[in-house]
């Protein structure tokens, strides 16, 4: 806990139980080799991280409107959402002050691969801190970990230590971040945070931190997810903000589906 305070972050190792992580790349993979069978490809689902990335890679080239949508469909996995509320991650938030957990997102995958690039695509994002993503509790947690060792190749995550009590950075709207002002922070001070297979990352949403743009040809994975804290003081004050919303498009997404002859298939 006074690591976490003092600098920011806390690195806890070998927490996650590899045969948990390795079923959740397994059905990452199903998900993968459904689209691939429906589109003529014979293939099939293995938790191998050089045979998924290679799957990927098929699907990508193949359609990567489908290739978007499966990966879209693999931050709402189950499993994944029973890793994020690991007992072990939740014993740990404990202890660094998340007494009334709550979560007001779904976990966020991070995928990063220099062959699987898109164009306008997540690839990466500056300079930010994750707290006005949320603007809810002050000692909202950000629970980050991989499926793959993460070294210094491998886009690691990089951050400033210690830069989290320094309250809200300057800086302006992107595309997918409050992208803090490079006049508040120097490159020097940004340390690359190398996560092991089992790992999980800890870091205050106050902390400066980055996506590592220096990759070589292997796939990284990574899931975070934020614990707020139902009883922060400010974030009962303020009557429990928070800048996300959900939106549902009621308008039919495919026209005349389903027909009868479809449900007669699920429910004969």
């Amino acid at each position: 806990a006074e690591q976490y305070k003092n600098n920011g972050y806390y690195i806890a190792h070998h927490i996650l139980p590899s045969k948990a992580l390795k079923n959740t790349l397994y059905e990452m993979d199903i998900i993968l080799v459904q689209q691939l069978n429906y589109l003529g490809c014979a293939e099939q689902a293995t938790d191998s991280q050089k045979i998924i990335h290679h799957h990927m890679r098929e699907l990508y080239e193949k359609n990567q409107f489908v290739y978007v949508q499966a990966l879209k469909l693999w931050a709402k996995l189950f499993s994944l959402q029973a890793l994020i509320m690991n007992e072990n991650i939740v014993s740990i938030t404990n202890k660094l002050g998340i007494t009334l957990p709550v979560f007001q997102t779904t976990p966020v995958l991070h995928i990063m691969a220099n062959d699987l690039k898109i164009t306008g695509g997540y690839h990466g994002v500056g300079v930010h801190q994750d707290w006005p993503a949320l603007q809810s509790g002050l000692d909202t947690i950000t629970v980050w970990f991989p499926f793959m060792d993460v070294d210094i190749n491998n886009f690691p995550v990089e951050l400033i230590p210690e830069s989290h009590t320094d309250g809200l950075y300057p800086g302006k709207i992107a595309e997918h971040i409050y992208e803090v002002d490079p006049k508040f922070y120097e490159e020097k001070n940004f340390v690359p945070m190398e996560v092991k297979f089992g790992d999980v990352l800890f870091m205050s949403n106050f902390t400066l931190h980055r996506s590592g743009l220096r990759g070589d040809q292997r796939l990284r994975i990574a899931c975070s997810s934020r614990y707020e804290n139902a009883s922060e003081k400010t974030f009962i004050e303020r009557a429990y903000p928070s800048a996300q919303k959900r939106v549902i498009q009621r308008e039919l997404l495919q026209p005349n589906f389903p027909q009868k002859i479809h449900l007669d298939e699920i429910y004969s």
